[in-house]
């Protein structure tokens, strides 16, 4: 899995952000937090963090020059802004910096998933992917079999583990090691394929593929089907219409 650290002034959104973001899913875990930038950077140094998610209105120093900090100390995290300010100069700053993706609060749940689904792709290109879809560890065969015939399900790390008898960690190095990826992006990827195929039988709605392909939250199927096809469901059907969901 792949190292989260996290910054923010309040104790409070750390422990909300730890707690709600379904970070074992998506192939990452918190090894820390603070809520003093200037003890965060000796920490996130220390810890090697693959990827850092931080605050960007602090009273000792902006996200931006935290990361402009730990870059020059040789960091080479991934850099995600969660705030609850949107102001033009600090995000401009933030992506010149390379910064990966800028996130508002409220955090949307949603949303959080789709940058940890890229956050987890671009860091899995630079390690050697295997992609067999038989593996020589039988019983994780059994799971990902389940799995591949029952992705329009819900399923979650916890559900495996309970029917498998696999640990949530186990299982998140399992899909890391065989298919580059973790759970949550393998199941995306599923279900995407599924609802590309459903998008050629017009009578179907878009609504009832998202359905259909394992999402109960139209507005969260639209929002992944984007990302994932960089078209929206309609402008995949009809191709130069107006858009309006």
């Amino acid at each position: 899995m792949y190292r989260a650290y996290l910054v923010d002034d309040d104790r409070f959104i750390l422990e909300e952000l730890t707690e709600i973001i379904p970070w074992m899913e998506n192939g990452f875990e918190v090894i820390g937090s603070n809520t003093d930038p200037e003890k965060a950077i000796g920490e996130i140094l220390e810890l090697g963090a693959d990827a850092v998610f931080c605050d960007m209105k602090m009273p000792k120093m902006d996200g931006n020059e935290l990361i402009s900090r730990l870059k020059d100390s040789g960091c080479e995290a991934e850099f995600v802004i969660i705030s609850a300010y949107d102001d033009f100069e600090n995000v401009r700053a933030f992506f010149q910096q390379d910064g990966f993706d800028y996130i508002l609060k409220p955090v949307d749940n949603g949303d959080v998933r789709i940058v940890l689904e890229k956050l987890n792709s671009k860091l899995s290109k630079s390690r050697p992917a295997v992609t067999e879809s038989v593996t020589d560890n039988p019983g994780f065969n059994s799971l990902v079999k389940y799995v591949d015939e029952n992705f329009t399900e819900k399923i979650t790390l916890s559900s495996l583990s309970e029917k498998f008898g696999f640990s949530r960690n186990y299982i998140c190095a399992l899909f890391q090691k065989y298919y580059n990826q973790s759970l949550s992006m393998y199941l995306t990827d599923k279900r995407m394929k599924y609802a590309g195929e459903l998008m050629n039988d017009r009578t179907l709605l878009i609504k009832q593929i998202g359905v259909m392909a394992g999402y109960t939250d139209y507005y969260h199927f639209f929002k992944v089907f984007k990302n994932y096809y960089g078209v929206s469901p309609k402008e995949m059907r009809n191709p130069g219409e107006q858009e309006d969901q």
